[in-house]
């Protein structure tokens, strides 16, 4: 049965939930203050919407890619302070700060990059922006790759049925 562009968003955004696990961080021994933790939970999220954005242009179209996109940004700003429990003056040039971060983690792939090269350049810049600390570096590399759930992702966008417009 088709799904909508709504139906299909959210099957998507309920795969993020888990990498937002508080207690997640800490099982990888990465220590972060009140301050980081926002800041880990956007950098969290502008990953999971960048492999998301990437699937969904790959698998469909790029009117329905967009159209789910566009979506599951609406399922973002809804659980922004809820699910997310981030400060909604935060959200406030999110969605450009992430397509930036989108532009630039495109390009690893476009050139050949692996998901553990998206991930790797993530962690670097959470690291230089000080998100995280240096020590914490490859403790959130390694939380990147287990609990990004890449596979999942475009497995999800593969079984969408979207009606054709």
């Amino acid at each position: 049965m088709p799904q909508t562009a709504q139906q299909a968003a959210e099957s998507v955004f309920t795969l993020f939930s888990p990498t937002f696990s508080p207690t997640a961080l800490e099982e990888y021994g990465v220590e972060a203050t009140a301050d980081q933790r926002p800041l880990i939970t956007r950098e969290i999220l502008s990953l999971n919407l960048f492999w998301a954005h990437h699937a969904l242009l790959n698998v469909l179209s790029k009117v329905e890619g967009e159209r789910v996109f566009d979506e599951l940004c609406r399922y973002v700003r809804a659980a922004w302070e809820t699910m997310l429990g981030l400060e909604p003056s935060a959200l406030a040039g999110y969605f450009e700060e992430a397509a930036a971060r989108r532009s630039l983690y495109d390009q690893i792939v476009q050139e050949g990059g692996s998901p553990i090269a998206v991930f790797t350049e993530a962690a670097a810049m959470a690291e230089s922006d000080g998100t995280i600390q240096s020590d914490d570096r490859q403790k959130f590399l390694a939380f990147l790759i287990d609990l990004i759930p890449v596979e999942a992702i475009g497995e999800t966008v593969e079984g969408l049925d979207l009606p054709h417009k």
